[in-house]
């Protein structure tokens, strides 16, 4: 029973990052209606910014945050300036394209930048073990979890409650009506790029701080991440979520309880299978919906 309470605990640490890392991918798609498959690419550069200003120019955190935020805000404006904004009333064919295309251009930034093996990250908090009753915890991982918690409540208050939070809302729903109101859909654009980078990149950071800056891995997670959104509902904040925990369930029983018997890695496969099985019973995800157009 012991064991059992560990591996679902680990599943939801684990699947907390998960969710954050799909809210990223979201946060595009409802406002653009366009697929990410940069979104690994970006996590792991993202990751090796912060190495590189934390460890490589010995700059404070306190200081390397605020830097990389400003570089990320950039970088979602560039993104949406030169890549994105020329596509538009091109089909979307073409702005999903022009993501894979800047998914290999990060990829090879980041080989190009940071060659050889992953780095690791300076230590936020001490590398302590939680004991709760038969259950150990490392304070990294519960630190995960608070700030994928902290931030999927911050994210829905400003989606609820701020002006820009419900102009991306109104931008989701119609565009056209949304410019029609006085909403300057194209910063929307801007504002959802940086906010999704941003997300993506504190995901990105915190699984780095327990698993070191690799792009391999975090590209990776990036799929999984893409995997999770599929799963929940390509819209759904709520799907995001209950995604993200259902692959962290899965791949702590699977490595607890499968591995044994199959030599290994079927942790790694379990999360698609249980895709696959949840899109052939819910084409649209578990919380997405169909969209109906008259023709």
């Amino acid at each position: 029973m012991a064991f059992f309470t560990q591996m679902l605990i680990n599943g939801i640490l684990t699947g907390g990052v998960y969710a954050l890392m799909a809210l990223a991918i979201v946060i595009i798609y409802k406002s653009s209606s366009i697929f990410n498959f940069a979104h690994g690419p970006l996590v792991a550069f993202s990751a090796f910014m912060l190495w590189q200003l934390i460890v490589g120019w010995k700059m404070p955190i306190w200081l390397a945050i605020p830097i990389l935020t400003v570089c990320i805000c950039i970088l979602a404006y560039l993104i949406q300036r030169l890549v994105l904004q020329p596509l538009t009333g091109q089909p979307l064919m073409a702005a999903v394209m022009a993501t894979i295309a800047l998914g290999e251009l990060f990829s090879g930034a980041a080989v190009l930048f940071w060659p050889g093996p992953g780095r690791l990250l300076p230590d936020i908090v001490s590398a302590a073990r939680v004991q709760l009753g038969p259950v150990v915890l490392s304070s990294e991982s519960i630190l995960n979890f608070v700030v994928c918690a902290l931030c999927f409540v911050v994210f829905v208050l400003f989606f609820q409650k701020t002006r820009i939070g419900l102009a991306m809302r109104g931008t989701a729903e119609d565009h056209t009506l949304a410019q029609s109101e006085g909403i300057r859909v194209s910063s929307i654009f801007v504002v959802s790029w940086f906010v999704a980078i941003l997300v993506a990149a504190v995901g990105g950071i915190l699984m780095s701080s327990l698993y070191g800056v690799s792009f391999e891995s975090l590209n990776g997670l990036g799929m999984k991440a893409l995997a999770v959104v599929i799963l929940g509902g390509m819209e759904s904040i709520v799907g995001a979520l209950i995604g993200g925990l259902i692959i962290g369930l899965t791949e702590a029983f699977g490595s607890a309880y499968l591995d044994p018997y199959v030599g290994g890695g079927f942790s790694e496969v379990a999360p698609y299978i249980v895709l696959l099985i949840a899109l052939v019973l819910k084409p649209y995800g578990l919380f997405g919906y169909a969209r109906i157009e008259r023709v």
